[in-house]
């Protein structure tokens, strides 16, 4: 296969086009955590720099719980978006359904904005956030296990 059939393979690949997109929500939405954190640390006048805080006029501190709660959150999304990325690329090569591989990115997606949600913007009492995150985590080791097998 040249460069030429790869690309029009790769571009006209409906689960390839699908995990590009989802790819990119999921990096906008961690974008949006770090100014989600940058604002907390704002309203809160708790930087981690003293140039940060003199600039600002706030004050050093790495123990602000609201501050921190966006920091986890971020943290989680960092433990969990990334492992997606990389085993939803690896996932494509296995040729799923592209109805069956769209729902997955979809639901994946849509647990890690919930999870965001109901752990640093409005928070809610367990078991929300766990069955959230718990949702992504199964997809995601779905996709290791169906990737695994096919390689095997």
């Amino acid at each position: 296969m040249d460069v030429q059939q790869l690309k029009i393979f790769i571009t006209e690949n409906p689960v390839f086009r699908s995990y590009m997109f989802y790819t990119a929500i999921l990096t906008l939405k961690m974008m949006f955590m770090s100014l989600l954190t940058i604002r907390q640390r704002v309203m809160n006048n708790s930087f981690v720099s003293e140039e940060d805080a003199m600039y600002l006029k706030g004050m050093v501190s790495r123990t602000n719980e609201h501050v921190e709660r966006v920091r986890r959150g971020h943290r989680n999304d960092m433990e969990n978006i990334y492992l997606f990325f990389v085993i939803g690329f690896a996932y494509i090569w296995t040729d799923p359904s592209p109805f069956f591989a769209n729902l997955l990115f979809f639901i994946f997606t849509v647990s890690r904005i919930i999870h965001t949600c109901v752990y640093t913007v409005i928070i809610m009492p367990q078991p929300i956030r766990g069955r959230a995150w718990l949702i992504g985590f199964l997809i995601t080791g779905y996709m290791a296990i169906k990737t695994l097998l096919h390689f095997c």
